[in-house]
């Protein structure tokens, strides 16, 4: 089984200045830094977990985090997040694709940010549309890991 990397074990430093840029690679870092954790210690058996019938699993709220950050990739990258079968796995692209999503955020200017449309919508659609629902739907996660019987490490989140 692949390891979940570390670059979002802890928050990174915080930003001298306020800007564009910094206030998404911000809203990434907390959103890294929660999925971190809620996958950290997951297994395959806790994503089958559902708390009543008809509701989300575990699983199908990952998909959608993932199907999430897929769609801020697609818009900035031009191609899709590759799916692996394995929701764990998939869970570890993820993190790297939000790794990557917060640098290249880091490198644009003001003006270069303006440019990047979410379909029609401006470019802080991205805040508050795909990135906070992703945020979140992580929260969901950490709640049903406790339900299932495998909380989230105490204290870390």
């Amino acid at each position: 089984m692949r390891s979940i990397p570390t670059y979002f074990k802890t928050y990174p430093q915080e930003p001298d200045e306020i800007s564009a840029s910094n206030a998404i690679a911000r809203l990434i870092d907390g959103l890294s830094y929660r999925l971190y954790w809620a996958l950290y210690g997951l297994n395959e058996k806790d994503c089958e977990y559902r708390v009543s019938e008809g509701a989300l699993s575990i699983r199908e709220i990952l998909w959608h985090i993932l199907g999430l950050v897929n769609w801020v990739y697609v818009h900035v990258y031009g191609h899709q997040m590759t799916r692996k079968p394995r929701i764990i796995d998939q869970g570890i692209d993820t993190l790297l694709a939000l790794e990557e999503l917060r640098h290249t955020f880091l490198e644009m200017s003001d003006d270069e940010l303006t440019s990047y449309k979410l379909e029609d919508r401006s470019f802080w659609s991205y805040i508050n549309m795909p990135l906070s629902d992703a945020l979140h739907h992580v929260g969901q996660v950490s709640i049903l890991r406790r339900a299932a019987g495998n909380p989230v490490v105490k204290g870390r989140y």
